[in-house]
This record gives C-alpha cells, sequence and structure tokens, in this order.
C-alpha cells in the first residue's frame, strides 16, 4: 500500500490518478428504521438506525447523524493531509458539528420547510504549535477542498435512479 507521499506525488505528476469511483450499499432490514451499511474493499458493515420515537431501535446512529459524522471525520482527514502537506503539526484536533433540523419537513407537514438541516455549524478546535496564522492558512484550505463540505454546499447533482420490481 503506497504511503501518503506516494499517492500526493503520484497524482501531483498526473492529476488523473487522483480518479475514485467510491461505492456504498444500504439494506433495509426488517426490525424499526434499520439499515445495514456495506462499503468499502475490507467490507466496513455497520448499522443505521432512528431513535425509538421515530420507529427505530436506537441500534445504530440515524442516517442525520452520520451526515454531522461525516463533515467531522471528513474535516479532520483533509486537515490531516494538508497539515502533511504545509508541514504543520498538529497535537490535537476535535469537531463538534452541530445541525438544526425540523422534523415536520420531512413527514411533509410544510413544504415551505426544508427537509434536511437547515443549519450545519462544525466547531473546529486545534492545537498546535505552529503560528496561529500558519494555521488559519491551513483551515483556509481544508475548508476549501474538504469533499463533504463542497458535496453538501450542492456541487455535486444527486441523480437518483428508481428501480421497481413487482414482489410476488
Amino acid at each position: 500500500m503506497p504511503s501518503f507521499k506516494e499517492t500526493y506525488e503520484a497524482i501531483k505528476a498526473d492529476i488523473s490518478n487522483g480518479e475514485k469511483n467510491f461505492n456504498v450499499e444500504c439494506t433495509m432490514l426488517p426490525d424499526g428504521m434499520k439499515t445495514e451499511v456495506k462499503m468499502g474493499a475490507k467490507p466496513f458493515v455497520y448499522t443505521i438506525d432512528a431513535p425509538p420515537g421515530l420507529d427505530g431501535l436506537n441500534e445504530g446512529p440515524s442516517p442525520l447523524l452520520v451526515i454531522l459524522a461525516s463533515i467531522g471525520a471528513c474535516i479532520i482527514a483533509v486537515t490531516k493531509f494538508w497539515s502533511k502537506i504545509m508541514d504543520i503539526q498538529i497535537d490535537e484536533m476535535k469537531v463538534f458539528s452541530r445541525g438544526h433540523i425540523n422534523l415536520g419537513a420531512i413527514f411533509g407537514l410544510d413544504d415551505n420547510m426544508l427537509a434536511g438541516y437547515d443549519k450545519l455549524e462544525p466547531i473546529i478546535k486545534i492545537k498546535s504549535p505552529a503560528p496561529k496564522e500558519k494555521v488559519e492558512a491551513m483551515m483556509e484550505k481544508v475548508l476549501t477542498h474538504c469533499p463533504i463540505i463542497t458535496n453538501i454546499n450542492g456541487a455535486s447533482p444527486i441523480t437518483p435512479k428508481v428501480q421497481i420490481k413487482k414482489s410476488e
């Protein structure tokens, strides 16, 4: 398996080396709101669910919590990349992701409301011996190159394809 530096240098030499496709399979489970999620070559398998008040069994995070986790985890991962690129030591980092939603919009009770988070606010805390200005410059790169933030901000079109099979 190549190191980060080897991967970075290969992509830097030929941008087409950075082309990747990712796939995730989600399967509805019969209990509550549970969904089995499989991803990656390993594969990683986990359960997404909902709290009991939303017919879930609370046996995994909700899809909405997974969005918040993805924001924080992506910010941390991209910070690690940029800290290597810019040679900045990061001693500690935490991202507290907060989101606000009105569940009535999901239930179709008010079609004028956004059926999703209407506010997303990651709070990023970093401890580093580097000068504050250098860390701020790195974080500007991180926040403008974080794929989850880019996607959530609407840069990538989502084109669902519904395939219906009649059950017997």
